[in-house]
């Protein structure tokens, strides 16, 4: 009787076993899949940007998941308009784990179904309304989210990248996302502007945040309505894109002052002469030795910094 129990017990303790290890594995090709995706996301983004005129402009970006996840909520990505600008996409998804890598998959697919219509409409009409656009995208990925009842929410930047042999124009389309950290490198010496800030020649405007809930608040005038703003990029100029898991990281003293901008803006002038690759690196030491430890990082932090610079 007592071998019975004991012979129990050894076979239980090795299907828990086999369970646990079975998930461990599982747990590891999801994982690595997921940073097979985030690489192949990083090197066609790179290559995207080598079709502008710039053959010297620079790319470099950051991506950290949130500790202890396996997926973001994190979001960006460059397609190729018919009329050979570019819209750059980057996003910032509600929630962390599972709930926000979906939400993030609907936007994408949202975007991707958007811009393929509208290359059916340049083919036909010759024009691309940017405008027109974005509320395809808004639509589609509102429609999509009120199928799935859920409640999720998205602050996204549209951004379309007009190229001017010589200079860029970027063309905001704004969904509560930040707006990117400009750093000016020129024969005056070096400005910098945050363009979530009102300066001069810059007034930053932003639309809701792109949500089923957030359009059975509002009107839907108001909802798919996004205002558009924009900065012109020259020679020099270092442009900075980030999510707030950057700057809202807390300092593991108190946890009560957070990293800032105003402490991002110093350091991308500090850095503002090395690779944008380097740049980027050194921020993500920066914040993790504000933060204290890798395991105090409590949101998801992803940067993507396009340099164009000073021609000698």
């Amino acid at each position: 009787m007592l071998n019975k129990k004991i012979n129990s017990t050894a076979e239980a303790a090795a299907d828990i076993a086999d369970d646990y290890l079975e998930k461990i594995t599982k747990y590891e090709i999801f994982r690595q899949e997921a940073n097979h995706v985030r690489e192949k996301d990083k090197k066609l983004i790179r290559d995207l940007f080598k079709s502008f005129s710039h053959s010297d402009l620079m790319v470099g970006i950051g991506f950290q998941r949130a500790y202890g996840s396996i997926i973001s909520g994190d979001y960006f990505d460059l397609f190729k308009l018919s009329d050979n600008n570019f819209l750059f996409v980057f996003a910032d998804i509600s929630g962390h784990g599972l709930p926000a890598y979906t939400t993030l998959i609907r936007l994408r697919s949202a975007v991707i179904l958007a811009v393929k219509e509208m290359e059916g409409i340049h083919e036909r009409t010759g024009i691309i309304d940017y405008a027109y656009l974005i509320k395809s995208i808004a639509m589609k990925f509102t429609d999509i989210m009120d199928m799935s009842n859920s409640n999720d929410f998205a602050s996204v930047n549209f951004v379309f990248v007009e190229d001017r042999n010589g200079s860029l124009k970027l063309r905001f389309f704004n969904r509560s996302m930040l707006f990117p950290i400009i750093v000016r490198r020129g024969k005056d010496g070096i400005q910098s502007f945050d363009l979530n800030n009102k300066y001069d020649i810059w007034k930053p405007e932003k639309g809701y945040l792109l949500g089923s809930d957030i359009k059975n608040l509002i009107s839907l005038e108001s909802y798919y309505h996004t205002p558009e703003c924009c900065f012109e990029i020259f020679q020099g100029d270092m442009i900075f894109f980030f999510t707030d898991g950057i700057t809202e990281a807390f300092d593991f003293e108190t946890e009560k002052k957070q990293y800032g901008e105003e402490r991002l803006q110093q350091k991308l002038i500090e850095l503002c002469d090395f690779p944008p690759q380097l740049v980027i690196n050194s921020i993500f030491d920066s914040v993790y030795e504000y933060i204290g430890k890798h395991e105090y990082q409590k949101d998801d932090m992803t940067a993507v910094l396009i340099d164009l610079p000073v021609r000698q």
